[in-house]
């Protein structure tokens, strides 16, 4: 039996977590497990001035994003690209936060994706940074932007913009988020499409991944990186 190293948030983002520009880094698990904490965590650990994060947030609330931007100090934003002032000093963090009138979904809808159209081709032209899709299905399946989504998994690399997407309903986003993503981070899922879709995941066996997650306590996740391949398992502590 293949036995898979178990180890502490801490230890993988002190000694483990190595990520350069232009990396895709995909986040798969049912809601309620951990997903925008974990994703949270390591932008937390990665973005620089030089490499900035950009999150698109498509919730009219969440109180995990609004924790997270009091932690790192990010600058909460209504559209895009964000009003400059000669006097501030540039942040390492930007949330794209547009928001909802609660009178018409589907104006909300189509504020939401033309703002995130504009932050995503954006990233794209200027390059070096970090764009985090954190409603991966939504942005492509509920905004139609998953020809944007695609593109920056196909060319965004050498650009320097890695694009990190979270998804809880994996058997609706695009393949490159499996074929493409340089770092995966995987929880147990019920459902047997998404676990069809772990052989989508180059360099490893997807029967090996199915047993290990299957196996997965509340908060842990299976983390696989392409630059080995290897895996190992992260703690929720």
């Amino acid at each position: 039996m293949v036995r898979v190293r178990e180890m502490s948030r801490a230890e993988f983002l002190g000694r483990y977590w190595d990520y350069r520009a232009g990396e895709h880094v995909t986040f798969l698990g049912p809601t309620g497990r951990g997903k925008t904490t974990l994703a949270y965590q390591l932008l937390d650990a990665t973005a620089t001035e030089e490499l900035p994060a950009i999150t698109l947030v498509m919730k009219p609330r969440d109180r995990t994003v609004s924790k997270w931007d009091r932690r790192m100090k990010s600058r909460v934003v209504r559209s895009w690209p964000p009003v400059k002032k000669p006097w501030d000093n540039p942040p390492r963090s930007y949330t794209v936060w547009p928001k909802h009138s609660f009178t018409d979904i589907r104006a909300d809808n189509d504020r939401m994706a033309q703002v995130f159209f504009s932050a995503i081709t954006d990233s794209y032209r200027r390059g070096n940074r970090i764009l985090f899709a954190d409603e991966l299905y939504g942005l492509c399946n509920e905004l139609s932007l998953q020809p944007e989504i695609v593109a920056l998994y196909t060319r965004g690399r050498s650009m320097g913009t890695g694009i990190w997407g979270a998804s809880q309903r994996p058997s609706h986003i695009p393949l490159w988020a499996y074929s493409q993503a340089s770092h995966v981070f995987m929880h147990r899922d019920p459902d047997r499409r998404a676990r069809d879709r772990y052989a989508e995941i180059g360099g490893v066996d997807p029967d090996l991944v199915k047993r290990i997650t299957a196996n997965l306590p509340a908060f842990h996740y299976l983390y696989i990186c392409q630059h080995g391949p290897y895996m190992c398992v992260i703690r929720a502590d």
